[in-house]
């Protein structure tokens, strides 16, 4: 009886190291053991972290925590702040305005840090104060059209657009109203895209998380509940679309970084119905990006990859990661302590 006892318990043990043995096996693939030794690069001794980055040639750009924005060049491993003497609260975003760069403030007004590359400019404002008090989520600027997003005031989302490449900036026509306690994450800068001159998504979350969707300018909107959970800290948090019917939507719930229930879902119909991933990522992800028809997403616990369009995830590396970029052959990831890893793309 004894003898059985122990058998039995013998045989639980080594189903639970084989069941243990093998997750471990799945997480540690021929990519996480790749990218274990990638390359990384600090560009900053400061105590921050960027959640938005940019690469041009051999230079490497980061809107940062404390306000900085930081031009990284690869060959000499040199860094300069572009924005030294300017006070910024939090940089939140960066984007390409023809051969210069903007940098949106995420704080308790909006603004816009527009660059040479080298050295700041100027700063960028509508004449109508509308940014004042306005907490800006993210910003895309795709040739001469840009779109932002900011949390609501007085109940409706602050929607922006712009026709020469961010410069100037008006208020969408169509008001969208919030719900309770939803908003915008500013957590890289990708809960908005411009897919045309005419055409801008975002996503929302918080204890209502949707799907937004205009092809006049912000004229009219389509709008789509996502089945995120409900709270403060859950939903959407960044959105690819690799056309106008293929994308992929992130998120999950930052305080729960583990949780790997509804973090991702795709759509193949132009955003009218979103499949829940058969295979989730590892985590919360803040941050989804496309290169070469694979899509990569990050978060608190790691960076995954997906070949068909969002439907399974599998670790492509560990670590922290908040914003992601492609160039070439390289994907570019921000994480801790003012750095960024460069990862060979998947062929």
């Amino acid at each position: 009886m004894n003898s059985m006892l122990n058998l039995t318990g013998l045989l639980k043990i080594s189903s639970l190291l084989l069941v243990f043995n093998s997750s471990v096996s799945a997480q540690e693939n021929k990519y996480v053991r790749k990218n274990k030794s990638a390359r990384k690069i600090q560009y900053s001794k400061e105590l921050c972290y960027s959640r938005s980055i940019l690469v041009n040639d051999s230079m490497v750009y980061t809107a940062n925590s404390n306000g900085t924005l930081y031009a990284t060049n690869l060959k000499t491993e040199t860094s300069t702040n572009l924005l030294k003497n300017r006070k910024f609260e939090e940089m939140r975003d960066l984007e390409f305005s023809g051969n210069n760069i903007l940098g949106m403030q995420s704080g308790t007004y909006g603004l816009i840090a527009k660059t040479d590359t080298e050295k700041f400019i100027e700063y960028i404002t509508p004449k109508s104060n509308m940014w004042i008090g306005t907490f800006l989520d993210g910003m895309d600027i795709l040739k001469n059209t840009g779109f932002i997003m900011g949390d609501p005031k007085k109940g409706f989302f602050s929607l922006y657009y712009s026709e020469n490449a961010g410069i100037e900036w008006k208020e969408c026509e169509g008001k969208v109203a919030a719900m309770d306690s939803e908003a915008g994450f500013a957590a890289s800068g990708t809960n908005v895209q411009v897919l045309n001159d005419s055409t801008f998504v975002f996503v929302s979350g918080g204890k209502k998380s949707r799907f937004f969707k205009t092809t006049n300018k912000g004229k009219t909107w389509e709008i789509t509940s996502l089945p995120y959970m409900t709270s403060e800290s859950t939903g959407a948090f960044s959105i690819h679309m690799f056309s106008e019917q293929v994308g992929v939507i992130v998120g999950g719930d930052y305080k729960n970084p583990d949780l790997n229930l509804n973090i991702s879902f795709f759509t193949d119909d132009g955003g009218e119905f979103w499949m829940n991933s058969e295979t989730q990522p590892r985590g919360y992800r803040s941050c989804v990006i496309e290169a070469k028809g694979v899509y990569y997403t990050c978060g608190t616990n790691g960076l995954d990859y997906s070949r068909d369009d969002g439907n399974t995830w599998e670790p492509f590396a560990n670590g922290n990661f908040y914003a992601l970029f492609s160039y070439g052959e390289k994907i570019y990831a921000t994480t801790d302590n003012g750095s960024f890893n460069i990862f060979d793309l998947i062929n």
